[in-house]
């Protein structure tokens, strides 16, 4: 090691090395820091998507061509044959949700605070005559717990019943899936209320299923499907049976696949920096090439120049891979609390947006800039070996 920190203090002797050795390192680690962030957004967006519908949709929803339908012994037993976690049957409709002048399109479900719980994962507190909506619907009717609003709901076509029905409801709660169109239009109530509001008394239209422990994240869709394809085949064709997901697959699918491109576009990056760290050791071989070749001419083996080459590419390498973790962690932190950061969800589908990274993430990334920063140690190799030390010697004479 002393040999190392001699040599070292032979290549960043004077500023002008220096402070190119730190802007390339700089660099470097920005380069990487974008790709964790973007494999990290990416990543996030697809955990925040995923955890988002099935916090509000369980892993399977089962609806009928009629409309509603009661549960039977038999529909039961086809529920059965999946060993779903729970079942939660729901009512729901639509309606509109007023106050004081301002009007929403909501979406209301009569639901069973407990096993729609245990279904999604979802923690809903609902006293009996209580109401609970979404976090981004309070926003737009300026509400809170405490406030009363109403909601009027259709009565079907019929000449007696085409009058809507109006009723108050005192708001009990508020409630967040994380996605920004499910917390603009989800209305949940007991569900024996809304059964005597619309008189369906115990019919449903609406069961959701859930087949895995909504409080893990789901790894794979692939469990989904086949217990989709499964309960498919049992039920009759008057029910669908839809995934979890299948409002946003389009969504999903388009991660996926920008998911490769953009990282592919992004290596561009690295290799940008990785000619920084070329043009460094260009420099380096060119301004301490006389010490260089006097260090070998006096017994300096080029095999310890080399080691200390790459030694110190590798620990370039490193300090980036450091460096770039916690810039990933900042931005992370940024898109929480910085308010120019934050995404309209209108736009972007989920009410915020994560850095989510994993070891494969960290890996990946981390491996590959690695493969390109050793094709610059092998650069620097390439061009030492290929100067004789009797040509530094005269050089350093000549001069």
């Amino acid at each position: 090691m002393k040999s190392y920190f001699s040599i070292l203090k032979i290549v960043l002797h004077g500023r002008s090395a220096g402070k190119i050795l730190l802007a390339t390192v700089f660099s470097f680690t920005f380069s990487i820091a974008v790709i964790l962030c973007t494999f990290g957004l990416m990543d996030g967006f697809d955990h925040l998507l995923k955890s988002g519908l099935r916090h509000s949709s369980g892993d399977l929803l089962v609806t009928s061509k009629k409309g509603f339908f009661l549960i039977s012994e038999n529909l039961k037993e086809n529920f059965e044959s999946i060993r779903p976690l729970a079942v939660a049957p729901v009512i729901q409709t639509e309606a509109f949700a007023l106050y004081q002048g301002i009007s929403k399109g909501v979406l209301v479900r009569g639901i069973e605070p407990e096993n729609f719980s245990q279904a999604t994962g979802l923690k809903v507190e609902l006293p009996d005559d209580g109401l609970v909506i979404g976090e981004e619907l309070a926003q737009a009717l300026k509400v809170g717990p405490g406030d009363e609003i109403a909601l009027t709901f259709g009565r079907g076509n019929a000449s007696s019943d085409s009058l809507p029905t109006v009723r108050q409801f005192k708001i009990s709660g508020l409630i967040k899936h994380g996605i920004y169109q499910k917390d603009l239009r989800l209305v949940y109530l007991p569900r024996k209320n809304l059964a005597q509001i619309l008189d369906v008394k115990e019919w449903v239209n609406l069961v959701i299923l859930t087949t895995q422990d909504p409080a893990k994240p789901l790894e794979s869709l692939e469990i989904i499907q086949k217990d989709q394809q499964r309960l498919r085949r049992l039920l009759e064709q008057d029910y669908f049976v839809r995934p979890f997901w299948s409002e946003y697959s389009f969504l999903i699918e388009a991660v996926k696949v920008e998911k490769l491109s953009i990282s592919l576009i992004l290596q561009m990056i690295v290799v940008v920096a990785v000619f920084n760290i070329m043009a460094f050791v260009i420099y380096i071989m060119e301004k301490k090439a006389q010490d260089f070749f006097f260090l070998r001419a006096v017994g300096l083996s080029l095999k310890k120049l080399m080691r200390f080459w790459f030694i110190s590419i590798f620990i370039v390498w490193a300090v980036a891979c450091a460096g770039a973790h916690i810039l990933s962690m900042f931005f992370n932190w940024s898109l929480a609390n910085v308010s120019f950061l934050q995404i309209p969800g209108e736009i972007y589908v989920l009410s915020s947006l994560q850095i989510r990274l994993d070891s494969t993430a960290y890996i990946t990334v981390y491996l590959v800039s690695l493969v390109w920063v050793l094709i610059a140690g092998l650069f620097g190799y390439w061009r030492l070996k290929r100067r004789p030390i009797v040509q530094g010697l005269r050089q350093e004479f000549s001069s």
